[in-house]
């Protein structure tokens, strides 16, 4: 099940042209609608416009998703910004796009959003990343090996793969550089999380962001 909310018309139809071979789509052009369809049906994936009415914009975020916890959430924004994609990101939202964006591109945003991965752009990624490093800084003295600790824990093959991600690269960016399938990098990938503890690539990313930051001072 997919929820689409909007109360553009055109877009909801253009959207679920796009995905209605894939999956159910239930529709919202109000925000009671999108209340309603989130806390009945929970669906797999919400695609939001934020220009839906009486919503309170990216703050509206978190409480969308505690009524549905297991919903991945992709934002679409009618004048995107990497401000308003960390905004989204750090409010509990897997993806952030243009809601121009093309119908081929928004297929492959929900199935990368639908196997727990982060849909952005990447300068919002380094930009979030440069975030977060400075604040894992600021208390840095308050357990600095804590990162270091837990990736000992992964075999070498999946150190290589977290420090990867640390850096912003992609699946096939990985395969590539250890010459490996991209089908490996995702088992070793399900394993970091398992071990770790971390829900996705990008909390993964952030961990491993703030552990190489703690080992080059």
């Amino acid at each position: 099940m997919l929820l689409i909310a909007s109360a553009d018309d055109e877009l909801r139809k253009r959207w679920t042209r796009a995905l209605q071979d894939f999956f159910a789509i239930l529709e919202a052009s109000e925000q009671a609608e999108l209340e309603q369809g989130m806390a009945g049906s929970k669906p797999s994936i919400l695609l939001l416009d934020l220009n839906l009415p009486r919503l309170d914009g990216i703050e509206s975020v978190s409480a969308i998703q505690r009524l549905s916890p297991s919903t991945k959430i992709i934002v679409l924004s009618s004048a995107p910004d990497e401000k308003e994609a960390i905004s989204a990101l750090k409010a509990g939202a897997m993806g952030y796009c243009n809601k121009d964006i093309e119908p081929s591109l928004l297929r492959k945003a929900v199935n990368v959003v639908q196997k727990g991965e982060i849909w952005v752009g990447r300068k919002t990624i380094s930009r979030l990343l440069a975030e977060l490093t400075s604040l894992a800084e600021s208390h840095r003295e308050d357990c600095p090996a804590l990162a270091e600790v837990y990736l000992n824990y992964l075999t070498p093959r999946e150190q290589q793969i977290a420090l990867l991600i640390g850096n912003g690269a992609h699946n096939k960016e990985i395969a590539s550089r250890l010459n490996i399938s991209e089908r490996t990098v995702k088992a070793h990938l399900s394993a970091i999380f398992q071990k770790l503890q971390i829900p996705d690539r990008l909390r993964l990313g952030l961990f491993v962001a703030g552990h190489n930051h703690e080992v080059t001072h």
